[in-house]
């Protein structure tokens, strides 16, 4: 022969018997018929465990988008201003009724309570002596305090125990003070005789409630010209979705208050926008991206999920926001547009634009809108309302609700509670309500408006419920997942049997070859008589 023969393969055979490695021919025939089928079904579980973790992915995704968006509070749009703070500050307690305004606040009394001292208390546990004590509070008598048993501390605690009175003692040098104090624009007396404004005390049998420090009195002041009477100084009924807050005394000189519309701050919050939805779409592009080469794949490529995901998205995007007046307002107004490369980019001139012509639109970006065209009407509709966003038109003659000048519901009228009626449809439409003082208010059109901010919650909302696409989806591939472990279980079963079956099958054969003579000496023989020829 031309070549040496290796006898290395001779330490694959036995030294008796046969001379085979049974093991080694067992596993040898076992791994031809289960690896091809075990890779595959491995293989297929590996890409259905990834499409869960990439759900995992997705859904964090989305929940820190939602979470960021839903921060959005559009409290900062609008520019607060007092030119004298000493005086008079402004804040912010309703932003989706702010508006721009400029006013004029004059001669400024601020409220204040009506203060009383009682002094010369020895000590807090010094005994008060009167059994009771009769107590007004503008004018009106209020039940009578037993005080029989008291002292210093525990009288203290009883006065501060009536609403609309506040009641401490504070040591003053070697002796005590008791402070009373009335709610502000309140005033108060207290008699322990029939007839007299005085308390008795242990030290001074008419211990007297002269030392009047101040009395109560209501805030005062004028706002563009006409005077306003409060007894508070922090007032919230007089702007809609602004606090005035009196800070001090001022007959001297006017305090202009304005609130203008910031488009610094609205740019802002459009540009934040911007940048969390390229993030969420961003997160979707890696999460479905496909490799070429095949080896880099997202967890979600080609995915279904992945493509419902972003057709929702372009779907929402393009849907106009209705409910804002008689026109609808799209996100290209706020100066959100789409690149070639999808994603979203902010647009100067449409913002500008947007903002010189039509400022109100950008109320939709954050602000959930419902009321009538009357303005003797109330509207409440819950951001999640099952009542769509939209114009609506109220029918006095039958009470319906009507949208596109088709009939959508009769509405059900309850009341008058404290004379204001209530119209709900509770059954099909819950969340939504409007009340009146009539019975039967004239016909009238109604807006229901939800937000970008509202869009965008219940968007992520939708996809992340117990009964969203995500959470059936994520069902979805667990299922597939354990039923391919399954076949997995099954698949190492089968591998058991058939190594005990050739095993088996091998040592009978065995035994055979044993009664005969050992094949290892013979094929030996037979290779170095080929390597020596």
């Amino acid at each position: 022969m031309s070549g040496t023969i290796s006898n290395d393969y001779v330490s694959m055979i036995n030294k008796t018997g046969s001379g085979y490695n049974i093991p080694v021919i067992v596993d040898a025939i076992v791994d031809a018929a289960i690896t091809p089928v075990k890779d595959i079904v491995t293989a297929q579980k590996n890409k259905v465990d990834a499409a869960v973790t990439g759900m995992a992915a997705l859904k964090s995704s989305m929940l820190l988008s939602q979470t960021t968006i839903n921060k959005m509070s559009g409290s900062s749009d609008y520019n607060l201003s007092s030119v004298d703070t000493k005086t008079v500050t402004l804040s912010v307690n309703d932003r989706s009724k702010l508006a721009s305004f400029s006013k004029d606040i004059t001669d400024v009394t601020i409220a204040k309570p009506m203060i009383f001292t009682v002094k010369s208390w020895s000590s807090p546990t010094q005994a008060y002596q009167q059994a009771f004590i009769d107590i007004t509070i503008n004018g009106s008598a209020i039940p009578r305090l037993d005080t029989n048993g008291t002292n210093a501390t525990t009288l203290t605690q009883r006065l501060n125990a009536i609403t609309g009175l506040k009641a401490e003692l504070i040591k003053a040098d070697t002796t005590y003070t008791m402070v009373v104090t009335s709610d502000l624009g309140s005033n108060f007396t207290m008699a322990a005789t029939a007839g007299s404004n005085k308390m008795n005390t242990e030290t001074s049998p008419l211990h007297s409630l002269s030392t009047k420090v101040q009395s109560g009195a209501n805030a005062t002041f004028k706002l563009d010209g006409a005077t306003i009477t409060r007894s508070t100084n922090t007032i919230t009924d007089l702007i809609d979705g602004v606090t005035i807050n009196l800070v001090a005394n001022n007959s001297a000189t006017p305090t202009k208050i304005s609130s203008s519309l910031s488009s610094t701050k609205i740019q802002e919050t459009v540009e934040g926008l911007i940048t969390e939805l390229n993030a969420y779409k961003a997160d979707l592009n890696a999460l479905g991206f496909i490799d070429p080469n095949g080896d880099e794949n997202g967890d979600l490529a080609n995915s279904g999920q992945i493509r419902n995901a972003k057709r929702r998205l372009t779907n929402l995007m393009s849907t106009p926001i209705s409910g804002y007046g008689d026109a609808n307002i799209h996100f290209v107004n706020f100066g959100i547009k789409t690149a070639k490369d999808g994603s979203y980019v902010f647009d100067q001139l449409t913002f500008n634009r947007t903002f010189k012509n039509s400022p109100e639109k950008f109320d939709a970006l954050t602000q959930d809108k419902a009321y009538a065209s009357d303005p003797n009407v109330f509207v409440y509709s819950t951001p999640n309302s099952a009542l769509p966003q939209g114009k609506y038109s109220f029918r006095q003659s039958d009470i319906n609700l009507l949208f596109e000048s088709n009939s959508l519901t009769t509405l059900t009228r309850s009341g008058p509670v404290s004379g204001t009626y209530t119209f709900q449809d509770s059954s099909n439409y819950a969340g939504f309500l409007f009340s009146s003082n009539e019975a039967s208010p004239a016909d009238f059109d109604l807006y229901i408006g939800r937000s970008a901010k509202t869009k965008l919650f219940n968007f992520f909302n939708e996809g992340l419920g117990s009964s969203g696409i995500h959470n059936k989806t994520v069902a979805l591939y667990k299922g597939q997942s354990d039923t391919l472990s399954a076949r997995l279980d099954k698949i190492d079963l089968r591998e058991a049997r058939l190594q005990q079956i050739y095993t088996k099958q091998f040592s009978e054969m065995e035994k055979v070859v044993n009664a005969s003579t050992s094949s290892q000496e013979y094929v030996t023989q037979l290779v170095d008589g080929w390597n020596k020829s």
